[in-house]
């Protein structure tokens, strides 16, 4: 089965850099209307997003969402990645870790792994697991123990995707069956922090409520918005001629799922959730996005599918420094979008939603339809 699964995901990374994946539609980061401080009173200097997340302090509030391991053609990837976030003081998820820790691994394997903390030593990584290893597993206690083990991890991801489950085996169950009794088990017994991620599909607050009552550290939202699994399996299956119609073949459930803003509101705005740890990501590609993304309550913003492209780039044109471009400008549009709002930090920013943000479209009857508070009485902390 691993073998298999080494094969999907070699050939979901091909997809993703060869074909057009990501989310089309409305880009609901647009009804979130922040009204600018014309008289503003702070610089770009003045800025201050540095930020602490599971006890380690970050530069900046973001993260790189996992990508690949298991092969040692990925091991560049991995490397690439490790310096950049050791660079920049940012987060690191790695790819899902099961391919290193089955008996006989070869050097090689575990080497795809574990650079990522030989290049980055003191930074904040995740180590990362499907939940179907774990709901399959005989001992997932021993399973989650391993993954963190083998990068020194300072938290276990775990991250869910019942569509894509389905998608790749239509008879098989989806992975969250059996996952709730199963953290009840790890989170006992392992003391590092477990934290599950949904993937391009979002968590409503009704998921994150079980999760949290079962004692998860904290829930990475990946939303619609961004780069869609649903559509990349889509595109495996399609031949040539498919792929070159006009518009090309899609399929009911390429997009389904709750968009990222839409999952983040239903989760932040609630009192009962003030506490719990978010990183937020799917469809987030610019600045402004991410800043609006920290206002309404992500601890971390996770971005992939830009970061994997650039430093893709820079292992064909390493002159060009492609990556470090693209952090350079978004960090840039971040701190702009600061200084037009008149907010120094992260705090500041989350202090002028109750004033200065407006709610437009869709995401206004959905805040309505969820029978949601805006503006709240505060944003998080």
């Amino acid at each position: 089965m691993y073998e298999e699964y080494l094969k999907f995901q070699l050939k979901t990374l091909e997809t993703t850099l060869k074909e057009e994946v990501g989310y089309t539609g409305h880009d609901y980061f647009k009804d979130l209307y922040f009204v600018p401080s014309n008289l503003t009173s702070i610089g770009m200097d003045d800025v201050d997003l540095s930020t602490v997340f599971l006890g380690k302090k970050l530069q900046y509030p973001i993260g790189v969402a996992s990508f690949v391991g298991g092969s040692e053609k990925l091991t560049q990837i991995n490397q690439g990645i490790g310096e950049f976030c050791h660079q920049h003081q940012i987060a690191q998820s790695i790819g899902d870790e099961i391919h290193g820790l089955q008996k006989d691994t070869a050097p090689e394997i575990i080497k795809s792994y574990t650079i990522a903390r030989e290049k980055n030593p003191e930074g904040l990584i995740l180590a990362n697991l499907s939940a179907r290893w774990l709901t399959q597993s005989e001992n997932p206690i021993e399973l989650a123990q391993k993954a963190i083990d083998l990068i020194q991890a300072d938290a276990l991801e775990i991250y869910i995707e019942p569509l894509i489950d389905i998608l790749w085996k239509k008879n098989q169950k989806p992975s969250t069956v059996g996952l709730i009794e199963c953290l009840e088990k790890i989170i006992i017994e392992v003391k590092t922090p477990i934290i599950v991620k949904s993937l391009s599909t979002g968590l409503t607050n009704e998921d994150v409520k079980q999760l949290w009552d079962v004692g998860v550290a904290g829930v990475n939202i990946q939303g619609v918005g961004g780069t869609s699994m649903a559509r990349i399996e889509t595109l495996k299956r399609l031949t040539l001629s498919d792929k070159q119609m006009e518009p090309a073949i899609k399929r009911p459930f390429d997009f389904f799922g709750t968009p990222t803003v839409w999952s983040l509101l239903d989760i932040a705005l609630r009192p009962e959730n003030q506490e719990i740890p978010l990183i937020v990501g799917g469809g987030i590609r610019d600045g402004r996005q991410a800043v609006k993304a920290l206002a309404l309550g992500a601890d971390i913003v996770s971005v992939g599918y830009p970061i994997l492209i650039e430093i893709m780039e820079d292992f064909g044109y390493p002159s060009e420094q492609n990556l470090q471009t693209w952090f350079n400008r978004f960090i840039h549009q971040m701190k702009m979008t600061m200084v037009l709002l008149g907010a120094k930090t992260i705090p500041e920013l989350r202090a002028l939603v109750r004033s200065r943000v407006v709610l437009l479209g869709k995401t206004k009857e959905w805040v309505t339809g969820r029978h949601l508070t805006f503006p709240p009485k505060k944003i998080r902390s």
